[in-house]
Parts: structure tokens; sequence; C-alpha cells
């Protein structure tokens, strides 16, 4: 690898260090900053005397907030996040949040390479037929859906299937028989809930994808080099793909990156209409019921989550834009 690529991804690697570090700081914090008294925020004004002072010895809140901080810090590099106080009472937060992360990465996983690969091929289209019927019609779908609130699409069609489709599971990631089921059956019965969540999450996240490379398509078409590609006799077909496109895809693969913490916060809202039981989800339940130690972890999740993406597009520059090396 080349001194210069080197030095870059060293750099990289260096912020994303300090970044993890000071969301670890500013998610310790939030939590010791809000209104009230922490103890009776996280116990509540109901709990006993006794687990007042078990849980209070457990997160270190007898202590000054140094040593607070370096508890804190040692519980999330060993991956002890503390307990569930409320929605999972007495439950570890690592035991809960795994069956929630993997419902929310294969709804999100899904959602995001659907997103991005319909998007980028409808804004292709419009771009390419810009001033036409097919750009007209496109450019107007996408507009609808960018500016339409996530959840009022998933209650249109939470609506829709209750009315006209009865027996289509519209709630929950899985049916309550669904350990008991066979391999195939269980694949079966999770994509059947998970397409209705899904396909919400997908058309609300198409619009952002087709404008944007609609709008990069556009401008890179403008450019010089463009010209004297269509001189040189090349079809347009090569000229698209060939000349195009790839410079075409560079915001796009920042926009991607950028959007994936939006994504994941969508489908907050697309978990709770659905019942979907994703960190979108639980991340709900964890609000109403004031569960802040689940709330940490799930924050942390969802910021680290953002920042390797980042990473992740950061990377891909590096093979797709030369400048990026200089």
């Amino acid at each position: 690898m080349p001194e210069n690529i080197t030095r870059y991804v060293g750099k990289r690697l260096l912020y994303l260090g300090i970044t993890v570090l000071l969301i670890i700081s500013f998610n310790f914090i939030l939590f010791r900053v809000m209104p009230g008294d922490i103890e009776n925020i996280m116990f509540g004004k109901n709990a006993t005397i006794e687990t007042k002072a078990e849980l209070t010895k457990y997160y270190g809140l007898d202590k000054s907030m140094p040593e607070q901080f370096i508890i804190y810090l040692e519980q999330v590099f060993t991956g002890e996040f503390g307990k569930s106080i409320t929605v999972y009472k007495g439950s570890t937060v690592g035991s809960v949040l795994g069956p929630f992360l993997l419902n929310t990465l294969i709804l999100v996983g899904f959602g995001t390479v659907l997103s991005v690969w319909v998007g980028v091929m409808l804004g292709r289209v419009t771009a390419w037929k810009r001033g036409k019927a097919v750009d007209r019609v496109g450019s107007s779908f996408f507009l609808i859906f960018y500016c339409m609130p996530t959840f009022l699409f998933a209650l249109f069609m939470l609506m829709l299937f209750a009315r006209y489709v009865p027996d289509w599971p519209i709630s929950g990631a899985y049916s309550d028989d669904y350990s008991e089921m066979g391999l195939f059956e269980m694949i079966t019965d999770r994509s059947y809930h998970t397409l209705l969540p899904l396909f919400a999450l997908v058309i609300e996240t198409i619009a952002t994808f087709s404008i944007i490379t609609r709008s990069s398509l556009i401008d890179v078409m403008t450019e010089e080099y463009m010209t004297t590609a269509v001189a040189k006799g090349l079809g347009s077909r090569d000229v698209l793909h060939k000349h195009a496109m790839p410079n075409a895809m560079l915001p796009v693969v920042t926009v991607v990156a950028m959007n994936v913490g939006w994504i994941i916060s969508g489908s907050i809202m697309i978990e709770a209409v659905f019942s979907y039981q994703g960190l979108g989800y639980l991340t709900y339940r964890a609000v109403i019921g004031y569960d802040y130690p689940l709330l940490q972890a799930v924050f942390m999740l969802e910021a680290i989550a953002v920042i390797a993406a980042n990473f992740i597009s950061d990377i891909a520059m590096l093979k797709m834009d030369p400048r990026v090396r200089i």
C-alpha cells in the first residue's frame, strides 16, 4: 500500500477512535445532566431502599463523577452495559440487545441495499431521460415520498393490508411459535413479517438516493470530458456506464454513509408502527419506560454504526476517487 494511502487510512482510524471516545463521553454525561435526581430517574420513585442501594452500588452512583466515568468506560469496553431497569427488569442489557439487533440488521440491511440499488437505478434513468415523461413522473414520485413523514406511509400500509389482506401478519418480527418451527418455516415466517416494514422503509429511502443520483449525474453530463466522449463517437451506453456513472457515484457513496443514521432513526417509527421487534422498537419502549441503561447502549450502537459507515465510505473513496490519495 502506498505511503500516502497508509497515512490517509491511519488518520481516518485516529479520527474514528477520537470520535468514539467523544460519543462515549457524551453518552455518559447526557443521562447525568438531565433535570431531576438521577437515582429517582433510573430507579423510579417506587423502588425500595434495598433496591436503590444495590443499583447505586452497581452503577457506582455513590462515587465521584470521574470515578463513575472510569466505571462506565470499563463497562463499555467489556460489553457490560448494566441491567435493564423497567423494560426487561433485571436482565442484562447485552442479553436484551441481541435479538433486537439481529432483527434491525435484517430490516435495515436489506432495506439499505434495496434502497441504494433501486434509487441509483431510478436516478440514472430519470437523469438520462431528463425533460421527458419518465423524468417528470419519476421526479414527482421522488419528491412526494421524500417529503412524506416516515410514519405516515407506514400507517397507510398497515391500514391497507389490515383492510384488504387480513390474513397477512401486520405486527411483530415473527410469530409466537417461531422457536418451534423448522428452518424453512422460520425463514418463511420471518419473511412474511418483515415484508411490510421493509417495503415502507425502502419506499421512503429510495427517494433520497434517486434525487442525489439524478442531480449528480446531470452535473456530470455537463462536464467537458463528457462532450469529448460523445465527440469520439462512443455509444450512449458506454458514455453513461464508463464515463458518467463512475463519477456521479462519488457523492452517492457519501450520502449512503450519512444516511445510515437516518435510516436507523427512521426505522424507529416504522418498527413502532408495525411493532417490529428491532432496535427502533426497543428504543421506543425504553424511552416510554425511562430505561436509561438500555437507552445508553442503543445510542452507543447507533452512533458506532454511523461512524463505521462513514469510515467505510472514506475507504471506498480511495478506490473511486484518485484525488483522495493526493
